[in-house]
Order: structure tokens, then sequence, then C-alpha cells
């Protein structure tokens, strides 16, 4: 047998060996950063406990994209019903986990409202206690999609 034909399958053993040992381990995380949920308005989620959770969405985004990311986030991994009322708990502020500006922080449990109702309201104010229902929020979805022109 040929010397390269020896060599080749050696090292396609090693191969074999190696990726059976990097398939059975776990990769390292960056921590909590490296966690996060990606909405179809490409803004990313963070958890921050069972009912709480981080809209961080990309630089300039509407204000519809923070309710729409929150709905679709309570939906899709929280569970939660149409009925569900989604609360803000902090208003736009510094990221809690990946430090970026303008996030917003959701919750599921009822958070009192830090000013009152007043006559006008504004959907993209964010203030603690600020909520809809997550079919409102979701409908808040339709306001960021592209406009197709024929």
């Amino acid at each position: 047998m040929p010397i390269p034909s020896v060599f080749n399958r050696f090292a396609c053993a090693v191969l074999i060996g190696l990726s059976g040992i990097a398939a059975c381990t776990e990769l390292p995380t960056a921590g909590p950063q490296a966690d996060f949920y990606a909405a179809r308005t490409q803004a990313r989620v963070y958890v921050l406990d069972a009912r709480s959770f981080e809209v961080v969405p990309q630089i300039g985004a509407y204000g519809a994209a923070y309710w729409c990311t929150a709905a679709d986030f309570a939906r899709r991994r929280l569970g939660a019903g149409w009925s569900q009322m989604i609360y803000v708990q902090k208003g736009r502020a510094d990221s809690v986990v990946s430090g970026r500006i303008d996030a917003v922080t959701f919750t599921l449990d009822e958070v009192p409202r830090a000013e009152e109702h007043s006559l006008i309201r504004r959907a993209y104010g964010f203030k603690p206690g600020d909520a809809f229902s997550l079919s409102t929020a979701e409908g808040f979805c339709r306001e960021i999609e592209p406009l197709l022109v024929f």
C-alpha cells in the first residue's frame, strides 16, 4: 500500500474522531447576550426572567417595531393568549443585557402607571404601565410591513 493512501486513511480517521468529540462538546456562550430571540422586525429580544423581556430593535426603528416584537415574542415564546396584556416595565433606556440604546423592557405582569391617562393616547411613549393587549400590539406589525408598489 503506498504511503499517501495510508496517510489519507489515518487523516480521515482522525477527522472523524475529532468531529465526533466536537459534536458532543457544548460550545461556550458569551453570556446572556448570546441568548436572544430574533423577531421578524429584526429586533432582538433578551429574556430577563420568566415573564419579563427586553426588546432591542435596530437603531432608528419605528415605535411600532417595539410593540410588534413584544407581541411576537409573548405569543410564540411565552405562549400568551391574544387577550393577554403586555405592559411596559421600563421605558426607552440603555439595554441591561447588550448595552445598546433605546431598549424597552416589557412584562406580562401588571405594572402601575407612572402617569395618569391623558386625553390623547400615545402609542410610542413607552412609560412604565403603558399597556396593550397582545392582539392590539400585534396589529402594530402592519404599520412596519413594507409597502409594495407595482
